[in-house]
């Protein structure tokens, strides 16, 4: 303890370090709510959605650009499945500012169902725990289906089953909204990802099930350069402008993201 002490001491922003090495801490410890909810530092944790937005914080901002990316994209009346919502914030935002009828958010941690309902849970937006690969709705059920950096948890097998389940729920005429890391970037020091995906192997996937398939990339873009596989070098200096969703070139993006449709029978 002498030890930290002295360390935090030395170094040129002490509050800063002290409140790091205690979200650490939580994380692992699971000391607050918001750590317990983390799991080890499994999911982002949010209470307010426009915070995370201000935040420097490179996962965060990268989670939020992601749902308000969905809004542009999700049609007004229709009904929502967030597949794998942790905490439930992004859910929550959806409900609140898309024009949808209602949305459902699953996730496999009962900690996290519980702090989503406890927190975000509104008229038309509920959480449920369930399993992505089993997933528990009827034939043709959802109109638009939305999972970010969920895929990349499952095993091999178990990418092919959670994505045959979202082609069995969603409608003809509905569509996957779809996230991951970038296995030809990634730093690969994520624990808990069993098998991140290039993005080959992420169109492959997807177009198994769907026959239309739209990739886009999760880019920083810096002194007016993208980043692109160099991306990790300015993680420390965000903010959410650097954050940009594009189209071309995307094979060196640090995230990759689709829209597909028309599902196989």
């Amino acid at each position: 303890m002498e030890l930290l002490r002295l360390l935090v001491r030395g170094l040129r922003n002490p509050a800063k370090a002290t409140l790091h090495i205690f979200k650490v801490l939580d994380n692992k410890l699971g000391i607050t709510e918001v750590g317990r909810v983390s799991e080890g530092g499994q999911r982002i944790v949010v209470k307010d959605f426009l915070k995370a937005k201000a935040s420097k914080d490179f996962s965060t901002l990268a989670h939020v650009q992601r749902y308000e990316w969905c809004l542009s994209l999700l049609k007004e009346g229709t009904i929502v499945l967030d597949a794998g919502c942790g905490s439930g914030y992004g859910t929550h935002f959806l409900a609140k500012n898309a024009k949808i009828k209602a949305i459902v958010g699953i996730d496999i941690s009962p900690r996290a169902i519980s702090f989503a309902n406890k927190h975000f849970r509104t008229n038309n937006c509920i959480f449920l725990q369930m399993d992505v690969t089993k997933l528990k709705f009827r034939y043709n059920f959802f109109d638009a289906v939305i999972s970010f950096d969920v895929i990349e948890h499952l095993s091999e097998a178990n990418q092919r089953k959670f994505i045959d389940e979202v082609r069995r729920i969603v409608k003809p005429t509905g569509m996957l909204i779809i996230g991951c890391p970038n296995a030809k970037v990634s730093m690969g020091n994520n624990p808990f990802h069993v098998k991140e995906l290039t993005m080959s192997e992420f169109h492959d996937l997807l177009h198994q099930y769907f026959e239309y398939v739209k990739l886009f990339g999760q880019d920083l873009m810096k002194r007016g350069k993208r980043a692109k596989e160099r991306w990790w070098i300015f993680i420390n200096d965000l903010s959410y402008n650097d954050l940009v969703i594009v189209e071309e070139d995307c094979d060196l993006c640090f995230g990759l993201l689709a829209v597909c449709k028309n599902p196989r029978k």
